[in-house]
Formats: structure tokens, C-alpha cells, sequence
């Protein structure tokens, strides 16, 4: 009897309805839970911690940072909560010796690190201590399982081989179980620590610049609190002993261990992906008010059968079980294809790294937290379906049961009220189509705000004319191309590629526009002096004679820079018209001469750079990180370093120009693969990929939305306008107009979903706080949008309830009397 049910005309709504809500939170559950809560896959993950220093900026904002390698050193030596400590980075470097020249992303190590994690080499060993001694160091390398299979074919003598990186040969010792790419999650490839002053950055092991991640494992009976006790006790006495070389007099220097469960994920990632499960988990409350809505009016329609069967006998206990299996057993089945739909969609459900930033020190969203179909999602599938059938099946289950004997079996007026509702009082599903028409109007005000921020965003002047360049990243290492001689190598790269035939100029940067670039502090001459910590922060671009023609900067006043601006003549600068604003109010800085903190050559006022123009501002970060437009440019030719992002302008397609671009580069340095490449157009709309997404992921769950809210009052208000056919005819047999009935119906029923229209624009600004770091140029309580929402929603609800009333219009006075 109960299998017949599902044959029924109501159950292919619910299942149908139901299979896609549950689909769609069993796979944001899946996102969720695979990024937030689902174990790292290393030995014993909740004993592992990642270590951070704390600092304060002006005696009252924490932030988090990592460490110098010396200190490092002696934290490692100074704790005793951890059974080990471990110390890496990532590594970006060229490969060479078995097969062309590429990019790898890779880790540098400390010995520790792969004992700290709890794994081992699937072939060969990994690094010793002798290794990783600065004084003993061996150029050797470990491999990815899939770094060896792509780039030796899996051959079985690989161990004891060699490879290049970055031009330096390295022994083969070992190859890492397949799935392993380390806490960055993108690692190819393992070096010791102690290499990394012969392959990147010379000052490595003695820098007191803050780049090292710290991972450790708890000792036995230790725990996170006790750890970060002892963290705050130990990292103030290290600072004490290695302190800066300039020195924050107002920080107070401290430590915090954090589980890698916590630490995996950024907090600005974590917030974003519960306000996502937190929209489609209101989506799927608002298609269970849809379904009970449904199931309530069809239990309606048969209130005559269910009268019958309580006057043959059947109490109303046994009808109310009868009516519950049979709803529970419909809805069950929507929801466990639902399950099934997640399954099959899970495979395709990935989290892009362009989507789901920043990125915290730990690692990014990738292997690890890339959403699986696991026991734990079936689990979480099947607990929504077995609740949400209970649930949508109880209400038409208890209407059932209070169907009144007399009228369920009388004709006429009496039975036709006794089977009704009143659009104008409180009913189950009057109440329903106000819960339905309130979470509508939230995600609607939410999808209105997300696309008005992305519009927003793709808006803003950027002050720069994208068109017709290409962008790509050439990363020599510092040791290869030092400062002192990288002018004299980018000169060689810019010559080889402005010679190609349709390239018409290029320039070069340390970063690209909004996606962040170098920062200094700023000096000025004839000022009072200040404390380094103290210098105002400042946008930092060494650039080519042809940068602001290159990305079409428009200039202001002064100069740009020429070809006689080379080391040995007198140090200039150009700057953004907010830093001349900022720095030189009701002044012309044009004149005036600036010095920078961070070690260029540009690093005090007898080697200060003189002011010659003034150019647009640029946006070069993030739009949505509040960014400091203050740019200060020198001239690359005057100090710069190896590793730049270069700029050429075409006359035609820049994605054309790619292989020649590529063959020139090769042809001027064979070890170095050009990286990231890209049209800046492609460029720019990937640092908003992110908000493109939520304007199109709220955008979608606000058109079900509405849709769902509409056909809830439009199946209410129909199926009110079906059971009052008499009354209608009997008001246009005494004279009434087709337009009062209209009005009528129209008037009772919008009387619930303005109640919610209310009730949802009150959540919505209840709500608004949530919303507000995910938002670019507009306020969560942004009245336009608030506003049209409301219009937008009683358009469509007095569209649902138009139809049904004019087919009330329709009735012929003589055929309702007649039917009664």
C-alpha cells in the first residue's frame, strides 16, 4: 500500500525536491567537513601543533607570525612540551638534468620533519642530521611518488641519481608514498634546510626576517593549552636573546601553539565556508516548508477518505501511524537519492586555490581538505533524510487525524469549510508560507548584496589600462642572479624581449596590480627622525624607464624615468598621487628626497632618491584588504632584484606572443622557466574569483529561492481559491466585479508572505554582521538592496497569487452552485 504511495502524483514533487536539497547539503557538508574537521592524513594529527610567534601593533592588536631560522634554533632547544620540532618552507625552484627545463613547487626541511609528521620513504631513506648541518650539508633531494613517476617514468634505480635544482645538482635518496606534498600541500620535491643558502636566498639561515613555519609534536601527556603556556613563557626570553635588528620598542613578543586542526585553515576560509553551509542548510529549510506545505494540502484533498476510514473504525492513533509511514517512506526515498546525488557529484566538487585564499602559514585547501565521499558523509546524508522525513511527515500526519467526522463526510458548504483554509487566519500552512516567504527574502538580500559587491569590485578604476599585456614571473634565485647584478640581467631580458616583432614596450615589478606587491617604511629628508618601526608603510616598485607606458599610467606632473637613471647617477623617484597627498599636504613633493627601510640601496639619506613626478594611483592590492595605495617607484637599473613579474605590451593577442616570448627568455637564461602566465586581464579577474563565486553561488540559491517561496503561496492561495469555488460564484451571481474577487484573494493572500516579507528583513539585518567581510563597497544593511528585495518579493508573491485569482474570475455562478 505504502510502495503505491510513491506512484502518486504529490511524491514525485517530494522526492524530487528533496533529492536535490539533501544532494546539495550533503555536498556543502562534504566541503565543510573536509576543510575544517576531517583529520590531516598523518600519524596521530591531534598531536600535532603549529608554532607562531604573537606580537602586538601599538600595545593593542595580536597578530601571528612565524620565525627566524635562529630563532627557530633555539626554540627548538628551549621547550619541553614537544617531543620534536620541525622547521620548513616553501620552495620555488627549476628543475633540470632529466628532462626539460620547469617551474616545481618543493619544501625546504629540517631532519626532523618527516618524524614529526610520522612518515617514512617508500623507497630509499630521507635526510639525516649530518645532512641538515649547516657545516656538513650534502646536496641531496627526497621525490614526490608523482614527481618521480612523471619525470623518471618510475624507474626502479632512480635512487642514487641525479637531478638539477636551480642549476645545482642533487642526489636522489629517497621517494615519498604517493598522495605525500607535505604541509604546503603542493610539494614535489624535499630539500634539506641547510641547502637554501646555496639555492634561493643567501641570508637564509641567518635572516631575522620572520619565513619559517614550526610544526611539533605534543610529548607524551602534553596537551595545546600547556604548550602555549610554556610558548609564552619561552618566545619573549628568545626575542631577548636574538632580537630584531630594529626593534618595535611597543611590541611585547609572545608564542601560541595551535592544533593543526585549527591552524589548517584561515580564518577568513573557515567564516566563508560556514556562511556557505549556512545558506544551504536554510535553502533546504525553505524546500522542507515547500514539501510539508505540499503534503498538507494533499492531506486536505483527501480529508473525505480519511473521514471514511475513521467512521469504519480506524482510530486515530492507527491513522495518524498510517499517514506518517506513508509520508516518511516518501521522503526518505528523495532523501537517500539525495545521498546518492552527492555521491556522484562529490567527484566533481573541487575547492580552487583562486576561490577558497588566502592562505594561512600552514598550508592551502587542496588534497587535504578536498571534499571525498566518506563514511562520514553518508552518515551525515542519512541523518539529514532520517530527520528532515520525521519532520515534513508529522504535520500532514496530525492533520489527518483532526479531520472532524461529520464534516469530512458532508456535502455542501459545511463539508467544503470543514475540508478549507482562510487565507486571512493562522493556519499550518498560512504559518508555512510565511517561514517560506522569510528565508527567501534572507537569501535574496544575500545574493542582491554579494553580486552588488562583485559589481562593485569589477567597477573600480584600477588606474591602469589592462589591454593587449601579457604578465609572467621570472624567478632566477638570489644566488645565481644577486642584486648587484640583476639590473645587468634584467636589461638582457628586456632587450631579448622588446626585439620581438608585435611587442611595442615591457617593464618589470615585484608584484602585479591587485595582487599585492612589496612593502618598505618611509623616510624623509629634512624631517624630524623617527623609529624604523615607527616610519609610515609604504608601496615599494622597481620598475623600467617604460612601466608607466607599458600599463598605461597616466602621469600627473614631473617626469618619468629615462635611460640615464642608471647605479652611479643621482637616486630619483616617482610616486602616487595619494602618497604626495598623504605625505606632502598643500605642498609639491616634486624636489623633496626619500630614503626606505628594508635594505635597498635606497636605505638611508645619503643614498636618498629625489622626487621627479607623479603619477594616477595604482591599485596593486587586493581590492577587498583595505590596500595602501602610497606607491613609491625607483628605477630597477638603480637597485632591484633577480626575481621579477614582467610587463609586455602587444599590438595584437599577448597570449600570441607566448612561445617566442618563451624562446627569447631561453635564449638569455636556458635554467630559467617563465612562470604564472597570463594576460593581465586574466590576471585581475582572478584576484576577484572569489567574489565572482559568491555572487554566482548566493545568486543561484536566491532564484531557488524565490522560486520555492512562490510556489509554496501560489499552491497555498490556488488550492484556497479551489475550495472557496461557491463562495466565488454565489459574489459574482450578486453583482460582485471580476476585479473585486481579484482584489480579494490578492488581499487575503498576501496577508502571510507580507508577515514573512517583514520577519525576513528583520533576520536579514539581524543577520547583517555575517555577511560583512565577505562584502567589497557596500554595507550588509545597504537600503537599495534591502528595498528592492522587498519590492522584488511582493512583485512575486502578488504574481503567485494573481493567477489564482483570475481563474476565480473564470467560475460560472451557475456550474459552482451546481457542483455544490
Amino acid at each position: 500500500m505504502r510502495l503505491r504511495s510513491l506512484l502518486r502524483p504529490p511524491a514525485f514533487t517530494v522526492i524530487g525536491t528533496l533529492a536535490l536539497s539533501v544532494g546539495v547539503l550533503t555536498i556543502a557538508f562534504g566541503v565543510a567537513w573536509s576543510a575544517l574537521l576531517r583529520p590531516p592524513p598523518f600519524a596521530e594529527p591531534g598531536r600535532l601543533v603549529m608554532l607562531y610567534t604573537t606580537h602586538t601593533d601599538d600595545g593593542a592588536a595580536l597578530r601571528t607570525a612565524r620565525w627566524s631560522f635562529p630563532r627557530w634554533q633555539l626554540l627548538r632547544r628551549s621547550t619541553n612540551s614537544f617531543a620534536n620540532v620541525a622547521a620548513y618552507t616553501g620552495a620555488d625552484v627549476s628543475l633540470t638534468g632529466v628532462d626539460a627545463t620547469e617551474a616545481a613547487r618543493g619544501e625546504f626541511v629540517t631532519s626532523e620533519y618527516f618524524s614529526v609528521l610520522g612518515v617514512h620513504a617508500s623507497r630509499g631513506r630521507v635526510f639525516t642530521l649530518a645532512e641538515n648541518n649547516v657545516a656538513t650539508r650534502t646536496a641531496v633531494v627526497v621525490l614526490s611518488h608523482e614527481l618521480w613517476q612523471r619525470r623518471f617514468g618510475g624507474a626502479r634505480d632512480v635512487v642514487g641519481r641525479s637531478i638539477g635544482v636551480n642549476g645545482v645538482p642533487h642526489e636522489i635518496i629517497g621517494i615519498m608514498p604517493s598522495g605525500f606534498r607535505g604541509l604546503t600541500d603542493r610539494a614535489q620535491f624535499w630539500l634539506p634546510t641547510a641547502m637554501a643558502p646555496t639555492l634561493t636566498y643567501p641570508e637564509y639561515l641567518t635572516s631575522d626576517q620572520d619565513f619559517i613555519s614550526a610544526v611539533a609534536r605534543l610529548a607524551p601527556g602534553a596537551t595545546v593549552d600547556r604548550a602555549t603556556l610554556e610558548m609564552q613563557t619561552v618566545v619573549p626570553r628568545l626575542y631577548a636573546q636574538l632580537p630584531d635588528v630594529e626593534p618595535d620598542p611597543s611590541d611585547r613578543p609572545s608564542g601560541i601553539a595551535r592544533s593543526m586542526s585549527a591552524a589548517r585553515v584561515h580564518p577568513d576560509v573557515r567564516a566563508a565556508l560556514f556562511l556557505l553551509l549556512g545558506a544551504v542548510l536554510l535553502l533546504h529549510l525553505l524546500a522542507c516548508a515547500n514539501v510539508t506545505s505540499l503534503l498538507l494540502g494533499h492531506s486536505l484533498a483527501r480529508s473525505g477518505e480519511f473521514a471514511i476510514r475513521t467512521a469504519l473504525g480506524c482510530t486515530s492513533r492507527a491513522l495518524v501511524r498510517w499517514r506518517l509511514g506513508e509520508g516518511v517512506l516518501v521522503a526518505a526515498v528523495g532523501g537517500m537519492l539525495g545521498t546518492l546525488l552527492a555521491a556522484w557529484l562529490g567527484a566533481f566538487v573541487s575547492t580552487p586555490l583562486d576561490v577558497w585564499g588566502p592562505r594561512n602559514f600552514y598550508g592551502a585547501l587542496g588534497a587535504f581538505a578536498t571534499p571525498a565521499f566518506s563514511w562520514v558523509t553518508v552518515a551525515f546524508g542519512l541523518l539529514v533524510t532520517a530527520v528532515t522525513s520525521v519532520a515534513i511527515a508529522i504535520p500532514p500526519a496530525l492533520a489527518a487525524a483532526r479531520v472532524p467526522l461529520v464534516g469530512g463526510l458532508g456535502d455542501g458548504p459545511r463539508g467544503s469549510s470543514a475540508r478549507g483554509i482562510s487565507l486571512g487566519r493562522p493556519s499550518s500552512r498560512t504559518i508555512i508560507v510565511a517561514v517560506e516567504m522569510a528565508l527567501a527574502v534572507v537569501l535574496c538580500v544575500a545574493g542582491g548584496l554579494m553580486i552588488d559587491s562583485f559589481n562593485r569590485m569589477r567597477r573600480t578604476t584600477l588606474g591602469i589600462d589592462a589591454d593587449g599585456v601579457l604578465t609572467f614571473l621570472i624567478q632566477p634565485s638570489d644566488v645565481r642572479v644577486p642584486p648587484a647584478a640583476a639590473p645587468a640581467y634584467i636589461d638582457r631580458m628586456l632587450a631579448a624581449i622588446t626585439a620581438i616583432p608585435g611587442v611595442t614596450s615591457a617593464t618589470v615589478d615585484g608584484g602585479a596590480p591587485v595582487s599585492g606587491t612589496a612593502r618598505s617604511t618611509l623616510l624623509i629628508a629634512g624631517r624630524p627622525p623617527v623609529a624604523a618601526s615607527a616610519a609610515p608603510p609604504v608601496l615599494r616598485h622597481y620598475v623600467a624607464p617604460a612601466h608607466f607606458a607599458t600599463l598605461g599610467i597616466p602621469v600627473i606632473r614631473g617626469r618619468t624615468f629615462s635611460p640615464r637613471d642608471v647605479a652611479g647617477a643621482p637616486g630619483v623617484a616617482i610616486i602616487s598621487e595619494t602618497a604626495a597627498r598623504k605625505f606632502w599636504p598643500g605642498e609639491d613633493p616634486i624636489g623633496h628626497r626619500v630614503w626606505f627601510g628594508g635594505g635597498s640601496s635606497f636605505d638611508s639619506e645619503q643614498s636618498s632618491a629625489e622626487i621627479v613626478g607623479i603619477v594616477r594611483d595604482v591599485m596593486y592590492e587586493p581590492l577587498d584588504s583595505d590596500p595602501n595605495k602610497s606607491s613609491f617607484y625607483t628605477p630597477y637599473a638603480q637597485f632591484t632584484y633577480g626575481w621579477r613579474y614582467y610587463f609586455v605590451r602587444t599590438t595584437g593577442d599577448p597570449l600570441a606572443l607566448i612561445a617566442p616570448i618563451r624562446n627569447a627568455v631561453r635564449a638569455v637564461d636556458p635554467e630559467v622557466p617563465l612562470t604564472e602566465v597570463r594576460s593581465l586581464r586574466s590576471l585581475i579577474g582572478g584576484s576577484w574569483s572569489r567574489q565572482r563565486f559568491d555572487a554566482q553561488f548566493y545568486g543561484a540559491f536566491a532564484l531557488l529561492a524565490l522560486g520555492l517561496a512562490m510556489s509554496g503561496i501560489y499552491a497555498v492561495v490556488s488550492y484556497a481559491v479551489g475550495q472557496r469555488t461557491r463562495e466565488m460564484g454565489i459574489r459574482l451571481a450578486l453583482g460582485a466585479r471580476p476585479g473585486d474577487v481579484m482584489r480579494l484573494i490578492v488581499r487575503d493572500g498576501l496577508l502571510f508572505p507580507l508577515l514573512g516579507l517583514a520577519l525576513g528583513l528583520a533576520l536579514a539585518l539581524a543577520a547583517g554582521n555575517v555577511l560583512r567581510a565577505s562584502l567589497y563597497g557596500v554595507a550588509p544593511t545597504d537600503p537599495r538592496v534591502l528595498g528592492a528585495t522587498a519590492v522584488l518579493m511582493l512583485a512575486a508573491a502578488a504574481g503567485a497569487c494573481l493567477i489564482p485569482a483570475r481563474r476565480a474570475t473564470r467560475v460560472d455562478p451557475c456550474e459552482a452552485m451546481r457542483a455544490e
